[in-house]
């Protein structure tokens, strides 16, 4: 994962949700959790077993009541899932005040170059000869990654935010030219998308 979409995730929570608790679905090895800075409760789920992460399968009802947690977050994970639909209404269930959602725009240029020259758009979309747990199984691009969390969160005021790509000594000038481009043709430009979807003000 990006650590851009970790980095804005996390600036956000610590903003707008000081000693909030949190549930981390789909955490992989909580790369997430030093960057919250005042996080009082912090739960890590996810489907490949780790030291300290909650076994979790979200194909499945998810065993947490109403509103458990203050702030839920699902990063690059609902694009793993058969029912991602389902699990995000659940997510939304869970949360007390806002779940984090960040998806990845497969449109995107660099992928789209990659396909071109016959080198696949990821290697998540690998269609290999021994089964893969980990893998992607839908292609979306910004526009239906945004749609798609704006439908399934309906009831909630839902706020966008575009992923750009991380960029080393170059930064200074391609970061204004990437986000413009972004602005006019995200389908192309966009990196990914972060959605807040706020169940409580």
């Amino acid at each position: 994962m990006s650590m851009a979409r970790l980095a804005m995730c996390a600036n956000r929570i610590n903003e707008r949700y000081p000693d909030c608790s949190l549930l981390d679905v789909g955490c992989r090895t909580m790369d997430l959790k030093p960057l919250l800075s005042s996080c009082s409760d912090y739960v890590g789920t996810d489907l490949i077993p780790a030291d300290g992460v909650i076994p979790c399968d979200l194909e499945k009802p998810l065993p947490m009541k109403d509103n458990s947690y203050d702030v839920v977050t699902v990063l690059d994970v609902l694009e793993h899932l058969n029912n991602p639909h389902g699990t995000l209404r659940e997510l939304c269930r869970v949360a007390r005040k806002a779940v984090f959602v960040s998806l990845p725009n497969m449109y995107y240029i660099k992928f789209r170059w990659n396909f071109f020259r016959g080198r696949g758009i990821s290697g998540k979309y690998a269609f290999l000869p021994e089964p893969v747990l980990d893998r992607h199984r839908w292609v979306l691009s910004y526009s239906e990654a945004m749609r798609f969390v704006e439908q399934n969160a309906e009831g909630f005021a839902v706020e966008h935010q575009m992923i750009l790509p991380e960029r080393g000594r170059t930064r200074f000038f391609s970061s204004p030219v990437e986000r413009f481009l972004g602005c006019c043709w995200p389908n192309l430009f966009a990196y990914g998308l972060l959605s807040e979807i706020i169940i409580a003000e």
